[in-house]
Parts: C-alpha cells; structure tokens; sequence
C-alpha cells in the first residue's frame, strides 16, 4: 500500500482518528516554497489568516476587494485542503469608516458584508468562525458578552442573527463559535467557561445553528497545568450539549521559559502534548490547527516578546522549517487511539 511522502505526516497521524490537521496560512506564506511543502505536506486543512477578515475584504466600504481570499480559496481547492473561513464577525475587523456609523448603517454594513462572503464561498468551504470573541466577563454584563458594535448595534441576539445568515447560505459548512482564553486557568478563564455554557445552552434553546466551539489555544508554556480538571469538566458538558470542538489557533508561548533553545523546545512540546492529550480525550474533535507553522512566521514575537529579546519559539517546525519537538509531541498525540467514554 502506498502513501507517498505524507505517511509521516500530521495529517496522516490526525486522519487515523478520523481528525483534520492544519494550519493558518496568508497569501506570503504561498511565496515561501519550503513553507509551502510544508503546508502540502503536513495539512489537511488551511484558515485564511487574515485575508478573509471584514476589514480586510472592506478597506473601502463600497467597494469590496475578494482577490486575496479567492487566492487562498484556490490554492485550498488546487490542493485538496478543506478550508476553514476566519472570520465573519470580530469586533477587531471592522472597517475603520464603519467603527462610528449609525446602528442602522452598522447593521446593514455587517449583514451585506456576512452575506456576500458566505454566498461567495458556499460550498467551498469546511466551517466558518462566524463570531469570534464573543465574550469579556471583564466588561460586566449580566451574560457575559464583550461591549462591541455587534452587540451594540443589534442587541444581544447578534449571535443568533449571523448563524442564521450564515446557515441559510452555506448549509454543508460546519458553523463555529471561536472563543479565546477559555483554556488558561486564572478565575476569570472559569468564569468564562461558566459563561461560554451559559451562552450555548441560551443559543441552544433559540435553535441558533451552533455546530461547533472553537477554541483558540493560545498558550503559555509553564502556565498551562498538565492535568487542568475545570477544562476537563467544562469539555464534558460541551459534549454533552451535542456539540463538536476545533481547536483553531493553536500555539505556545515561551516567553517565561529559559533562554537556552534545548530546555524551551522541550518544554514548549510537553505543553502541546499534555494540552491536546486533555482535550483530544474530553470532546469530539474535528480539527487541530496551529497559527502558523514556521516559529519565523509567528505573531507572538511582536505580541508577546521574551524579556531577553530571543525570538519566540512557540511552533512546529523552526524558521528553516526543520521539524522540532513540538512536532513530535502533536503528532504523538494526534495519533494516540482514544476510546471515548
């Protein structure tokens, strides 16, 4: 039987537990070959970056600009790679002329842009982040949803509003909730989880079409704990609600490891090890994905620099795109035969 060069592949290892394995990409990574090798090599599925983003496609309202995203769609289809659409709604990714319009005029802009996207791209697509961030226990509100113009602008049934949309325009794509920090362990992380049940079984109740929790997975190497039983429990009973998880942007920040690359490459794949041996045994994982996969092409360096000015080593493969640890230790776990109970 022959696999060809993908036999010892991330993808490889997650398709024996019926998973996809993949990546963020943007169109300069495609002028990369080796990253792109890579990519082929190694995914089953790709996240536009940042191409698909509101103010990406909308730098100028009226006139709204697909030829990046359709590159990405392209090389998606060329290749066979599912693709995974980030994101419709993010308070971060609006456009800069429509951050100070009117309610109505936000509305109108958000639902033209969600349904010109989606119709775009339906069928094409595996799953889209329909909302991102929706939560900020930190801004106090009773359910928990961040102050943005989304909220707003139409209300708390926002989230309603745009998994509707989306559903009736692309019924085959998988249609996720992508949340960041729910994975860390600080009070207001519980809090959030508290609230990110709350918010599904509200949604649930409406008939929203929710398949899917996203789940960034930004992490902190020596913050995330081995065995983190709130994740545990607050993984069960999204199971338990029917719903599936992807884990969408994945990556692991050394900024508090030590300098030396040996210690840091070690404990950085033991963060992902653990971190996805936890999740992969809890819920019903569809997808794995990194935020990029070459430690050069990292957003953490200017996010989330180290004390001592080293660049961050928080991904897969290093900037030569050689394989680290971490790759190990993801295609272990991918690869682990679990027997849910």
């Amino acid at each position: 039987m022959h696999h060809g060069p993908r036999k010892s592949s991330l993808s490889s290892a997650a398709a024996q537990n019926g998973l996809l394995f993949g990546t963020a990409l943007c169109t300069s990574h495609l002028l990369s070959q080796p990253l792109t090798r890579a990519i082929l090599r190694e995914c089953s599925i790709v996240t536009s970056e940042y191409e698909m983003k509101w103010d990406a496609i909308c730098q100028v309202p009226e006139l709204p600009d697909y030829a990046s995203a359709d590159g990405l769609v392209s090389f998606a289809s060329d290749n066979s790679l599912a693709l995974h659409g980030h994101t419709l709604w993010w308070h971060e990714a609006i456009p800069s002329a429509l951050r100070n319009a009117a309610d109505n005029r936000f509305r109108e802009a958000a639902l033209e842009h969600l349904r010109a996207t989606v119709t775009r791209y339906a069928g094409q697509m595996h799953s889209w982040d329909v909302v991102n961030e929706p939560l900020e226990p930190a801004h106090g509100r009773g359910n928990g949803l961040r102050e943005t113009r989304f909220a707003a602008a139409f209300g708390p049934d926002y989230i309603e509003t745009a998994f509707r949309e989306a559903a009736s325009l692309d019924p085959r794509a998988v249609l996720v909730l992508n949340e960041m920090g729910l994975e860390y362990t600080s009070p207001a992380a519980e809090q959030k989880r508290r609230q990110m049940l709350a918010l599904l079984e509200r949604e649930k109740a409406r008939g929203t079409p929710i398949a899917c929790l996203g789940i960034q997975s930004h992490l902190t190497a020596l913050e995330q704990p081995r065995d983190h039983q709130e994740l545990r429990a607050f993984l069960r009973e999204v199971r338990a609600m029917g719903l599936s998880v992807m884990i969408t942007e994945m990556d692991v920040s050394d900024h508090l490891c030590p300098r030396d690359r040996k210690q840091r490459d070690t404990i950085v794949a033991e963060t992902y090890r653990a971190y996805l041996d936890l999740v992969l045994d809890e819920a019903e994982v569809l997808a794995v994905s990194t935020w990029g996969l070459s430690d050069d092409r990292t957003w953490l360096n200017g996010f989330r620099p180290r004390p001592d000015g080293a660049p961050q080593r928080p991904l897969l493969f290093d900037g030569a795109i050689r394989r680290k640890p971490a790759w190990h230790a993801v295609k272990d776990a991918l690869a682990t035969n679990r027997t849910v109970t």
